[in-house]
């Protein structure tokens, strides 16, 4: 079947269901997609310009860490997307920027996402704060980047050629 859903702004989770299935909670709904988590993730990948392993291979490089990775999914809108296990074991997936709270229950965390819906998610609250602060962590590596980009355009060049004085 052909995916005809692309991750968004308003994309909260990414959960898997089956092998060969997972959903999607949005803001203002849910949806069924009948292909395993990880073609739907690469799928999507790919839609923004790049696979799932470059975007693996790219949280490595700026992170410095290799399990459990946070990816960046889309720049511009800083879609950033985080697993509750290893990518390789039937994983959820996490927006970053639509988690409203988070909660400890017993071995599990209850994630309260922006849009008011609640999932329990099967992994213990130490480790999901973990995922978060990685994903945050690359995140502000994605927004210096940025930064660093603007204060390199060629303007600023031209200007720091006219005056040795100009800090860029």
């Amino acid at each position: 079947m052909k995916i005809e859903y692309e991750i968004n702004s308003e994309t909260c989770a990414i959960n898997y269901e089956s092998k060969n299935s997972c959903s999607i909670i949005q803001d203002h709904e849910k949806l069924t997609i009948d292909e395993s988590i990880n073609q739907f993730l690469n799928y999507n990948c790919n839609y923004f310009g790049s696979s799932f392993e470059g975007r693996i291979k790219g949280s490595k490089q700026l992170l410095g860490m290799k399990y459990k990775l946070p990816i960046i999914l889309e720049e511009s809108q800083e879609i950033i997307l985080f697993p509750t296990k290893s990518y390789r074991n039937n994983s959820s997936w996490i927006a970053l920027n639509k988690i409203k709270k988070y909660e400890r229950r017993n071995k599990s965390t209850l994630v309260t996402f922006t849009s008011g819906e609640t999932v329990k998610y099967d992994i213990s609250y130490e480790s999901f704060e973990n995922q978060v602060l990685r994903a945050t962590k690359l995140l502000m590596i994605l927004k210096n980047n940025k930064a660093s980009l603007v204060k390199k355009t060629p303007q600023n060049a031209q200007n720091a050629i006219k005056n040795p004085n100009f800090v860029i």
